[in-house]
Parts: C-alpha cells; sequence; structure tokens
C-alpha cells in the first residue's frame, strides 16, 4: 500500500498519477481571476521549490490520539468547502480512519454483528482525480469595477460547487483535485460560457432564472463525457447555443441534455429521479467505460458509479469470495447495467438480474450483447415485484446466490422475503448507507443468514465515504 503521507503537492497540483495520461491542459482554459479572490503569492515564492516550508497540522483521530500529518496543500478551498475532510492527511490514515469507523458502527450496531471479520479497507489505486461523477450546484454573484458602483462596471461571475449550509452560499470549487482532468476542465470553460451566453441562473433568494444544476459524467477509459443541464423549465432556445459552443470546444463531449426540475424538490427524490425525462440538446447517448475485460456503454439515465477503478476491484473480490464452479444460478437485484452480472456469468451456470430503471435494463442487456454474454438475463420492474412474478410462472425458484446493491432505501417491499424463499446458500450485500445496511442485514439474520464478513472500500478517497461489501451464508 502506498503512503502519500510524504508526498509533497503544490498548490497547482489537481490530477492524479493515472489521469496524467491525457485530458485537456488546464492552460487552454483559464478562469478569469475573482477579484474578492485571495492575491496569488505562487510568483513572490520564487523559482526554487526547496525553499518551500511545507507546514504540518495536528490531528486528532477518533480513537482519541493525536498525529502530526503534512498538510499537502492540493485543494485551495478545502476547509470552506468541507466535502473533503481527509484530502489533506496522509492516505495510509485515512484507511484506518476508515476502518476504525466501521468497526464502531458495527459495535453499535448490536450483538447481532459480534462475530463478523471486519477486513481492513481497501485502498484506491487513485487517491487523486477518481471522481467521474458529480452533480454541482450553479450560483451567481456581482462584483464591481474599482470604486464605482455603476451599472457598466459590474461583472457578472459564475459559481459551480456545492451548497455549504453552515456558509448558506454555494462554493466554487475551482479544478477540483479529486474529479479528473476532463471534468474539471469542462468546468472551467463553463463557468465563462453560462455568462457569455447569458443563461440566467435560478436563486432561492429570488426565485428565478433558469439553470440549476449541472451534471457531469466522464470515463475513466475512454475520457468521454455526458452532460445534463437541470433546469426549471424547457427553454431550448437558450441552451441549444451554449451546448453547441461545448461541444465544439470539447470533442470528447459524446452529448448534451437538459431536465427540468421543479425547484424545492426533495433531495432523496430528485437524487432517485435525477435522470428522468430527458432531452437531448446535441451530441448523442452512450458513455464507454470498462470494467475487467468487458466494456460497457452507459446512457446518461443510468446509474454510474464515482470510481470506476474501484468498482472495478469491488467486482473482482465478489467473484473471488462466491468460487462459482459454473455450476450456479446466481441473481442480481438492483442490478444496474449489468456491471456484478457479466463479471459473474463468467463463472456461473446462469445470471438473471433485476432492476426498475429502464434505462438500465436497456443498457444492461446491450453490454451483454456488446460483450457476447449469452447465459444472462435481466428484467425490468420492482425487485419484490418481478421476483414474486419470475417464482409464479416458475422461472425462478431456487438459487445458490443472491446479490444486492440497492439504493439509499434498502430493500424495497418484500425483497427480503422473496430473496430467502430462494433458499439461496450465500447473499452478498453492498451498500453505503449503514443505517439501511444493519436494518436489511437484521433481517436476513432473523431470516437464518449469518453476516461472516464487512469488507470496506474506500470508493472516495479524501471524504469519510466508502462501500462495504458483506458476505452472509445460510446457517
Amino acid at each position: 500500500m502506498k503512503d502519500f503521507s510524504k508526498i509533497g503537492f503544490s498548490s497547482r497540483s489537481t490530477s492524479s498519477r493515472a489521469d496524467k495520461r491525457g485530458g485537456f491542459s488546464d492552460k487552454t482554459y483559464r478562469r478569469e481571476r475573482d477579484p474578492r479572490s485571495p492575491r496569488d503569492n505562487r510568483s513572490e515564492r520564487g523559482s526554487d521549490r526547496s525553499s518551500d516550508i511545507q507546514p504540518v497540522r495536528l490531528i486528532t483521530t477518533k480513537s482519541g490520539v493525536s498525529e502530526r500529518v503534512m498538510h499537502e496543500e492540493q485543494c485551495r478551498v478545502l476547509e470552506k468547502c468541507g466535502s473533503c475532510p481527509t484530502l489533506d492527511i496522509s492516505y495510509k490514515s485515512q484507511l484506518m480512519q476508515k476502518t476504525a469507523d466501521l468497526k464502531s458502527r458495527v459495535q453499535k450496531a448490536g450483538s447481532d454483528f459480534s462475530t463478523v471479520v471486519i477486513k481492513d479497507c481497501v485502498e484506491s489505486e487513485d487517491r487523486l482525480g477518481y471522481r467521474h461523477n458529480v452533480k454541482l450546484v450553479v450560483s451567481e454573484r456581482m462584483s464591481f469595477g474599482g470604486r464605482s458602483s455603476q451599472k457598466e462596471g459590474t461583472k457578472r461571475w459564475i459559481d459551480l460547487g456545492f451548497y455549504r449550509q453552515s456558509l448558506n452560499e454555494v462554493v466554487d470549487i475551482g479544478r477540483c483535485p479529486i474529479q479528473s482532468n476532463t471534468m474539471n476542465d469542462i468546468m472551467g470553460w463553463l463557468r465563462t460560457g453560462i455568462r457569455l451566453h447569458n443563461v440566467s441562473v435560478y436563486t432561492l433568494k429570488n426565485k428565478t432564472g433558469l439553470l440549476q444544476n449541472v451534471v457531469i459524467r466522464t470515463s475513466r477509459h475512454t475520457r468521454q463525457a455526458i452532460l445534463i443541464f437541470i433546469v426549471t423549465k424547457a427553454d431550448l432556445a437558450t441552451l441549444r447555443p451554449l451546448a453547441r459552443d461545448i461541444a465544439e470546444k470539447y470533442m470528447n463531449v459524446q452529448g448534451i441534455y437538459m431536465q427540468v426540475v421543479t425547484p424545492g424538490r426533495s433531495a432523496q427524490n430528485e437524487d432517485e429521479k435525477i435522470n428522468d425525462n430527458l432531452t437531448l440538446i446535441v451530441g448523442q447517448d452512450l458513455l464507454e467505460e470498462k470494467f475487467g475485460n468487458f466494456v460497457f456503454k452507459f446512457s446518461a439515465a443510468s446509474f454510474m458509479s464515482i470510481n470506476p477503478i474501484i468498482t472495478n476491484r469491488i467486482y473482482s473480490r465478489i467473484e473471488e469470495l462466491l468460487e462459482l464452479t459454473g455450476k450456479e444460478t446466481v441473481v442480481d437485484l438492483y442490478s444496474g447495467a449489468g456491471g456484478i452480472s457479466l463479471t459473474l456469468a463468467q463463472s456461473a451456470r446462469e445470471v438473471i438480474g433485476i432492476d426498475h430503471s429502464t434505462s438500465s435494463i436497456k443498457d444492461a442487456l446491450r453490454n451483454a450483447k456488446i460483450n457476447e454474454v449469452k447465459n444472462v438475463d435481466f428484467y425490468e420492474g420492482k425487485v419484490d415485484e418481478v421476483l414474486q412474478k419470475l417464482n409464479a410462472e416458475k422461472r425462478l425458484q431456487k438459487a445458490d446466490v443472491v446479490i444486492l446493491n440497492p439504493a439509499r432505501s434498502g430493500c424495497e417491499g418484500k425483497t427480503i422475503e422473496h430473496a430467502v424463499a430462494l433458499e439461496p446458500k450465500t447473499i452478498v450485500y453492498l451498500s453505503t448507507f449503514f443505517d439501511i445496511l444493519f436494518r436489511d442485514l437484521k433481517s436476513f439474520k432473523k431470516a437464518g443468514y449469518e453476516p461472516t464478513i464487512f469488507e470496506p472500500f474506500d470508493t472516495a478517497p479524501g471524504t469519510n465515504n466508502y462501500e462495504v461489501l458483506c458476505y452472509l451464508t445460510k446457517k
């Protein structure tokens, strides 16, 4: 495991080792300097980097132990943004903290999990530049030139970032070090493009404006990109010139979409239905990614992980734990675009995938055809209802393995009941939502399935987020 604690990053270092393979240079489109931002004093430091003094800060871990760590200064808005509270500490310490956090959560969850073996957190190969999927809040503000407050002296600034409730403002993230170079390049010009094309921005204060959010997805394998403009109303006449300009400047942008979302809709519903009713403005659908030996194509409306490289490791780990012999029937619930299904189809007799998303099932069927995998079937609908229907039709009455990777709400309806009725020997449950995870695992334990292994994967280095693989066996 590589320890990044002794590596010094300058304030201009914004990409991971893997991301330096390509992408646009940040010198191509440089954002105009905001007069409100602190003065850039890099020129005052001189050219001798060896004379730079790297600051050291003292942190206290959750176990109460103080540790001196090098403050690597990869992000200029680290404290203000708050999205990556551990980005500037050693990566070894980050992994240790996440392992300790999982152990603490398991202990608090009760005696049902007292015998579970908790593995060390699995590292991400990319510590920086790993993020390939982000939803940004769009904000605007005005500044005045010089001492004049006349209208002709005003300048409009566009911010792309995250809303910080404690500050009651949107924090512009600049060139975010955890995002891919492709994503940062597009964001850099997008701030200028929104202003040049006079696209209005929705604000909670005025309750007016068009553009609310921008979703950017990029591929680690091909560096292709898809953008989604989330707006308050359908206004193609305003958005199309901006979209065409972006597509002309960035040839790797596959398509740009518009999605109308009513302002003020609850965050939970918005996350669950983020890509409903998409309208293509320019370009085409489908983003190509690669997991293992398989090529996957994702439409804009399908779920896509933020960290493809650690996702691939999770798929491989599941295959390793199951030790399939080619005689098993595997049921993949909440299968998405078929990542786990196709991975396990290499070693299983047959795989059945179920998901409620129409676009995900279409992508899964397409991906199976592209990769010439013939021993897998996919079904669309609510998971519990599809399981009941397949059982009634005698299409699926028994299974050897059941995989579950549900959304934040966990297993819906009678999913657990129908999954247990298949009498699988092994159940694998993936989740990042711990309250729901422990709730569902307790239900499985009552049904006779014992959690034996918890293994965390660092899906988001620098943040407090990670995904847990839970391995359950029948008593």
